[in-house]
């Protein structure tokens, strides 16, 4: 059952994090990155340039067009095919059907978006802090060559005790296994655990739905959860990270 509110300090049994867009900025390496594959053809294109910013086609048009892609697909694994989807739709619809410009853009957008990705400049100290007082579990959803590098990268691992991606594991979130065999590899019960993420549907309704407490990291990149699905909404919510020790109870101790 779902707990009514987030756990006091010292009840805290773990404490779990998802990766994208709550530690570090994918969403933001996605528009760089294809800002740095239209450019060119964003500066000699009417078609393209009457959408707006490289950006301002990310977020208006590429992202919808891969989440498209994503729900055809019935919402599961994440695939490289999305995104190849994404960029022939936007060619078809704006320039017109030339699948050899949509795979050169693919190409760059893969090349590109990598050198782009930042950690949150919050999340470091964060880690350090909970992580000096609770065990820390990481949850991704995306397959393992994608998702690891993102974890090297940073060095997060060591900040955490238990560091699942679903690819690997086999399911995704919300499914309720991912967050009870990561809670059982803590050794934490869900009432005294706290998830924290970014997406409203796989993080915050995925936790709560598996007994967790759940604060919801809302930088603005989704809408909000059904206020009429009482079970589905955070117990708390932010909009940085640096927000998170006073939520839970944290500042003076």
């Amino acid at each position: 059952m779902r707990p009514a509110h987030l756990p006091a300090p010292d009840q805290i049994e773990a404490i779990l994090f998802d990766l994208d867009d709550t530690l570090v900025d994918a969403r933001g390496s996605w528009r760089a990155g294809l800002a740095e594959a239209l450019a060119e053809l964003h500066a000699r294109s009417p078609a393209l340039q009457a959408l707006g910013s490289p950006t301002a086609i990310y977020d208006g048009s590429f992202r919808h067009y891969s989440e498209d892609a994503h729900r055809a697909a019935g919402f599961g694994e994440w695939q490289a095919s999305f995104t190849v989807e994404a960029f022939e739709r936007l060619v078809a619809e704006h320039l017109g059907p030339d699948p050899a410009l949509a795979a050169q853009l693919v190409a760059r957008y893969q090349a590109a978006t990598p050198g782009h990705l930042a950690i949150f400049p919050d999340a470091e100290p964060l880690l350090e802090r909970l992580g000096a007082r609770y065990p820390l579990g990481l949850i991704s959803n995306g397959p393992g060559p994608l998702q690891r590098p993102k974890i090297e990268k940073f060095s997060l691992e060591r900040h955490f005790e238990v560091v699942v991606v679903s690819g690997e594991f086999g399911v995704r979130k919300p499914d309720q296994r991912i967050f009870a065999s990561t809670l059982e590899a803590l050794g934490a019960s869900a009432a005294n655990a706290v998830f924290i993420g970014d997406n409203p549907t796989d993080d915050i309704a995925g936790a709560c739905a598996s007994g967790l407490s759940a604060i919801w990291v809302n930088r603005g990149d989704w809408p909000a959860p059904d206020p009429d699905n009482k079970a589905a909404l955070p117990h708390a919510e932010v909009r940085e990270l640096r927000e998170i020790a006073a939520v839970l109870g944290l500042e003076g101790r």
